[in-house]
């Protein structure tokens, strides 16, 4: 059977925030075939309230990831972002905010301007839905509009979030692949180094509530906020898919524990990676993460390791889910300085590449990232 060439590379990322966004928009110029599969474990912001009300994933980042790859060319489209960037008012009162979820539910909202009349039907409807199955129980204040959209499209499809994820992604013309890491509702715990467990994201990024002082010293996927005790998710199929399929797997940088050990977290996983023989590669996080207090890069990459052997660590080797570091040294700026003579000696390859210009101040910069990875994909050229 003959071997059908790609026109693209297959790379896959796990994501969580927005620390990779302008890499992805980058990527998003040259390579469709980029594939992100994001944690849905956040316990903050707009994503608490739905998760409160339809005890679902959260999925802001996702709304984010998907913004990021959007087609900005294209008016309508980029009419569509603008609605789907769009938060309710922090400060109004409750008639108020369900008053302008009304008007996007009958078309009437000034954001629904300029749309077709296909593409106001189906946001109208979405929007209508949300309003018939949050009731009284939703609190509108600041709540994002795409993740409403999101939300109403995971229940009209008996909870399953791939659905809406690829009707968002048609709508706006997103230029990748985007999928949830797992279709299981769960949250994120992490215990400190003086003992303190902490249920939930928010309290420990650092972006909510005061950044936290000690060191974390593990975490673990949890039922609830008020439920620390570890509970089983599982990878869903479709990330699955995309890492069987991966021509190179990145772990990039991003808030390291909530978002980067929160997407390889879900069960199944380090076995998929493992099973791969691309190339797997580590981008360490410059600048300040809360997250990282005391981890220089060997403990990041130890901690890594240990996520992805949880699969199977009778069985599953460090060189088959790890095989390189691309760092920096020269111009990034590392939260704890990079310890080269010991990254040496671990049973993986450094890569050292400028990745820093003038304008990024110390961290990463996507112009000089991007052109990277493309060039590091086996028989990419």
């Amino acid at each position: 059977m003959a071997v059908v060439k790609k026109e693209h590379p297959a790379i896959v990322f796990f994501s969580g925030g927005t620390a990779l966004n302008g890499v992805a928009a980058e990527l998003a110029k040259v390579n469709p075939d980029c594939a992100y599969i994001i944690t849905t474990f956040d316990s903050g912001g707009s994503s608490a309230a739905l998760r409160e009300v339809f005890d679902m994933p959260a999925v802001g980042d996702v709304r984010n990831r998907l913004l990021a790859l959007a087609d900005i060319d294209n008016p309508e489209k980029v009419n569509i972002v603008e609605l789907l960037k769009t938060h309710l008012p922090r400060y109004a009162d409750r008639t108020a905010l369900y008053g302008q979820l009304s008007h996007l539910a009958n078309g009437s909202h000034a954001l629904m301007d300029g749309f077709s009349e296909i593409v106001r039907k189906i946001l109208s409807d979405r929007f209508a839905l949300f309003i018939e199955l949050a009731g009284d129980s939703f609190d509108p204040v600041n709540a994002s509009l795409g993740n409403i959209l999101l939300a109403a499209g995971f229940m009209a499809h008996q909870r399953i979030l791939a659905p809406p994820i690829a009707q968002l992604s048609h709508l706006i013309g997103v230029r990748g692949i985007v999928r949830a890491a797992t279709v299981d509702n769960g949250h994120l715990a992490v215990r400190l180094a003086n003992g303190e467990i902490l249920a939930g994201q928010h309290l420990f990024t650092g972006k909510e509530v005061e950044p936290i002082s000690v060191p974390i010293d593990g975490m673990w996927i949890c039922a609830g906020v008020d439920d620390p005790w570890p509970r089983p998710v599982h990878a869903s199929s479709l990330a699955i898919n995309l890492v069987h399929g991966a021509d190179m797997i990145v772990y990039p940088m991003g808030s390291f524990y909530s978002s980067l050990l929160a997407a390889i977290s879900p069960q199944g996983l380090g076995l998929a990676v493992s099973m791969n023989p691309c190339p797997k590669i580590f981008i360490p996080n410059m600048g300040f993460d809360p997250e990282l207090i005391g981890h220089n890069i060997n403990l990041q990459v130890e901690r890594l390791l240990e996520v992805m052997r949880m699969d199977n660590s009778a069985y599953l080797n460090s060189e088959e889910v790890l095989n390189y570091v691309l760092i920096d040294s020269e111009n990034g700026t590392y939260q704890e300085e990079p310890d080269l003579d010991a990254l040496e000696k671990l049973p993986l390859k450094v890569i050292d590449r400028k990745l820093v210009s003038d304008d990024s101040e110390g961290l990463v910069d996507p112009r000089l990232l991007a052109p990277v990875l493309m060039e590091l994909v086996p028989g990419n050229k």
